[in-house]
């Protein structure tokens, strides 16, 4: 299905939110510059999370933002056509139920692949280095010495290889790296050299020196990595999370730390967040913590997120399926 541009100027209901970084707030004039050269503009109204204006978004044809209301959204939203998420991940939102019948779901994937890349690159690197290890010393006031050995041809399974994982598969295969992904599809990617399925998992971790997780959480990702996997992993492997924390089991991680059965673990997403200054993962030896930074641009993320929203409105105009659809059903 593709919905139908309305006959009159298209109406855009911004939803932002208080507590998120600037990084992420979408002005009117962003929408306007986005769009007034693929539709006429009448109506742009810019709300905050818990300020719903119930009779603007009742008008609205178009709803921007990232992890809406959906209630108000149930009562108010039966007139939108498109609801356009600026997050890639969308398991907030799932089940679909409270969209009008004639409504997509859009999210932003493909935003975070450069920069995912990069730190998807810096966290190996740190692996391979025992960053994670020196820090440790360091709050310990120790003089630990570790010696490494370089990067190359070493190998990294990565466990999702959507547009994150896309990123961090290319960088990798720069560096020298042995590219292994898992996918649901198991379709072959130029930068990867061995594609598998989500059910090769545990033959495959005693074969890696690095996993990486860049899947969506789903039903059938929630979990993925737990005791099992963590226990099956290489002697000596690291660990790098720049997905959603509830793939991966981290008390089996963090014991697998602190037995030095694993050598270290990135991790840049955690549940609850902020993370508490009372949680136990700060003092987890050789973990380093990061406070879901990895895959965000601090210039430009609203202007890439709005140029996909661009391209489908412009295919709703022309009657073109539209990109990034979030499908109910897999979970993203």
């Amino acid at each position: 299905m593709t919905p139908f541009l309305p006959a009159a100027p298209l109406r855009v209901y911004i939803e932002n939110n208080r507590a998120r970084d600037l990084a992420y707030y979408v002005t009117e004039d962003a929408v306007r510059r986005a769009l007034s050269d693929v539709v006429e503009l009448s109506l742009v109204v810019d709300r905050y999370r818990g300020e719903v204006d119930a009779a603007a978004l009742s008008q609205c044809d178009l709803l921007i933002g990232a992890a809406f209301e959906i209630d108000a959204v149930r009562t108010y939203g039966k007139n939108l056509r498109l609801v356009h998420s600026t997050s890639a991940g969308v398991e907030a939102l799932l089940p679909l139920n409270w969209l009008p019948a004639a409504c997509l779901l859009t999210n932003s994937s493909g935003v975070h692949t450069d920069k995912a890349g990069e730190f998807g690159l810096l966290a190996l690197l740190m692996l391979n280095d025992h960053i994670p290890q020196h820090a440790t010393s360091q709050r310990a006031h120790l003089w630990r010495r570790k010696l490494g050995t370089p990067i190359r041809g070493k190998r990294v399974l990565i466990y999702g290889v959507g547009a994150l994982g896309s990123g961090v598969a290319r960088n990798a295969r720069l560096m020298g790296l042995e590219v292994w992904g898992i996918r649901r599809s198991a379709e072959p990617h130029p930068d990867v050299d061995r594609m598998f399925s989500p059910g090769d998992l545990d033959a495959l971790l005693p074969e890696v020196d690095f996993l990486v997780v860049t899947a969506p959480l789903t039903a059938s990702t929630r979990g993925a990595i737990g005791p099992v996997q963590i226990a099956r992993m290489k002697p000596g492997a690291g660990l790098v999370n720049m997905a959603r924390a509830p793939i991966v089991d981290y008390e089996a991680l963090a014991q697998g730390l602190r037995e030095e059965r694993l050598s270290g673990a990135v991790l840049d997403v955690f549940e609850p967040e902020p993370l508490p200054p009372d949680s136990p993962w700060w003092d987890v030896p050789n973990l380093a913590v990061i406070p879901h930074v990895s895959s965000d641009n601090a210039i430009d993320y609203v202007t890439q997120s709005l140029a996909i929203l661009r391209e489908n409105v412009r295919r709703m105009g022309s009657g073109e399926a539209l990109v990034n659809v979030v499908d109910s059903d897999a979970g993203y």
